[in-house]
């Protein structure tokens, strides 16, 4: 059996960094759904801290997506890459205003039930 072309290799690391990606995300909604439920607060209270939960581990997320983005238009694998990082990290800092701005929302949403 011969080596993998480097296309079939490119592929299943891609799908490794998915399948890690998918089952981080179901760690991440189990965690915040079990740390809600053993919350002693009203249902409407902890629908707001599950949507916190959420926003503050997207814009985490977010963060370190441009940082990454970042680092690597900084030195590319391959010169005609750097736009294309670049652009990446400009969209993935503006999602994560995005989402930094639902939580905030989200956060005034809570003082005002408290």
């Amino acid at each position: 059996m011969g080596e993998a072309s480097p296309e079939a290799k490119a592929a299943a690391a891609e799908e490794v960094v998915l399948n890690a990606a998918v089952a981080f995300a179901g760690q991440v909604v189990a965690a915040a759904q079990q740390a809600v439920s053993k919350a002693d607060v009203p249902e409407a209270l902890q629908g707001l801290m599950l949507r916190q939960y959420y926003l503050e581990t997207a814009a985490l997320c977010l963060r370190r997506l441009a940082e990454s983005y970042e680092g690597a238009a900084a030195d590319p694998p391959q010169p005609d890459l750097r736009d294309l990082l670049a652009d990446g990290a400009r969209r993935a800092s503006e999602a994560s205003a995005a989402v930094e701005a639902l939580g905030d929302l989200s956060l005034d949403l809570l003082d005002r039930l408290l």
